[in-house]
């Protein structure tokens, strides 16, 4: 099982590609914490100081609405509700920016693969720290909903359909308003590390969503989730996941 599990995850990280993503400044937060219209916030909030040279953080997400929780064992479920993830760490080429990965499955031989996401760097922000809120420590990525606005992939790299719009609507097939999301660490050997889940990256016992057309200001249910200190269980503080917040403006 955890050879398995290992595997899973390696490939997912094989399988990402060199990214033209940058650091900008053009997503902000507003002064009442929610983010502009079209946007979405997620906060990957950990024990410790980040370690991108040590340390892969990856935020995956599940847009196709039937609201499936993405899991670290992708793998083994040839990446059942695996739509998108952004990669951040793990060495040099995304300490500082995130690379994005759009997995597509291809109907001719139900194989799913990932293909790399060019994304105009006007719509999509991180910032390497948090700058207020529960956490300490972690990192935030803003977006544009529409950078996930993605057709079927017929070559590499992917560009997403409408890069200036508020999404939904969406101008492709396959996306819902229901998203699914779930938060992954690696270590240098790409073996998982942690999970959303109090026990351990093949957990499955979790479930993270939101609606894109309504309003999440990252408190309440709705818009976080908390691992309680007392169960750690990973002896990395940069690599443990201590929870998630979500910001959404419609």
């Amino acid at each position: 099982m955890v050879r398995r599990l290992v595997t899973a995850v390696v490939v997912a990280a094989m399988m990402v590609l060199p990214g033209c993503g940058r650091q900008v400044t053009g997503l902000n937060v507003t002064g009442n914490g929610i983010v502009q219209s079209g946007q979405t916030l997620i906060r990957f909030e950990t024990a410790g100081q980040l370690d991108f040279q040590n340390v892969s953080y990856l935020m995956v997400f599940n847009t196709s609405g039937n609201q499936n929780q993405p899991y670290a064992q992708g793998f083994n479920t040839n990446y059942a509700n695996w739509s998108v993830y952004f990669i951040v760490g793990g060495g040099s080429t995304y300490a500082n920016a995130p690379g994005l990965e759009q997995v597509y499955l291809n109907p001719a031989n139900n194989a799913a693969s990932a293909f790399n996401v060019t994304y105009p760097t006007s719509i999509v922000n991180f910032q390497p720290s948090i700058p207020s809120g529960n956490a300490q420590y972690g990192f935030q990525i803003t977006f544009n909903r529409c950078v996930f606005d993605l057709s079927p992939p017929t070559s590499n790299p992917s560009v997403p359909a409408t890069a200036n719009g508020i999404c939904p609507p969406f101008a492709n097939a396959g996306i819902g308003n229901i998203w699914n999301v779930s938060l992954f660490t690696l270590d240098r050997t790409l073996t998982p590390i942690d999970s959303l889940s109090v026990n351990g990256p093949s957990a499955t016992d979790y479930t993270v969503s939101f609606d894109v057309t309504q309003v999440i200001p990252g408190n309440g249910n709705s818009g976080q989730r908390f691992k309680p200190a007392n169960n750690a269980s990973v002896s990395n503080p940069a690599a443990q996941i201590t929870g998630i917040e979500i910001f959404n403006t419609p």
